[in-house]
């Protein structure tokens, strides 16, 4: 046992060394900055994977390409849904820790705030910005689905981040 996998990771280096440049390729085609090396080891893994499935294949080249570009771009929007999480509501609420009269703070900028909300959007603001209430909790205050609390909540992101631009360059 152990000389057939000896075996098949021999075999697999020079797979490795023939399609290391399509792993390349696809992150530079993609535009992925790649500073800590996370997407190349996904494409090797992907490689791997590919290589232990359908080397057999005529069309592993092409199982092969389709299955890294997917693992990479599968890689980047697990990413960009990781940044989408960070709102503006955590800056706030590691704010609020430090000074619980945050809404005496800066009456301009609560007014410039307010009046970029409807009335839901200002409730979730108080309550999970400034109170620093969950979700969930909001939900049950105001008689909702724990849904509709997060689509106000999408929409306060989206609202404010032209609005608090300056704030936070």
């Amino acid at each position: 046992m152990p000389n057939m996998l000896q075996d098949q990771t021999c075999h697999f280096s020079e797979v490795l060394k023939q399609y290391e440049s399509m792993i390349y390729h696809l992150i530079h085609k993609l535009n992925i900055q790649d500073r800590e090396g996370e997407f190349y080891q996904q494409g090797l893994i992907a490689l791997w994977e590919s290589y232990q499935k359908y080397y057999d294949r005529d069309s592993f080249s092409k199982i092969t390409y389709i299955t890294i570009r997917s693992r990479l771009i599968d890689l980047i929007r697990k990413k960009s849904r990781l940044i989408e999480r960070e709102t503006v509501s955590e800056f706030f609420q590691e704010e609020a820790e430090h000074d619980a009269s945050i809404e005496n703070f800066d009456p301009m900028f609560w007014e410039l705030v307010r009046g970029a909300l409807t009335e839901k959007q200002w409730i979730y603001v108080q309550k999970r910005i400034v109170e620093g209430k969950g979700i969930k909790e909001i939900a049950t205050e105001e008689h909702v689905t724990i849904d509709a609390v997060k689509g106000w909540g999408k929409e306060v992101k989206r609202k404010l981040r032209p609005v608090l631009k300056p704030y936070l360059t």
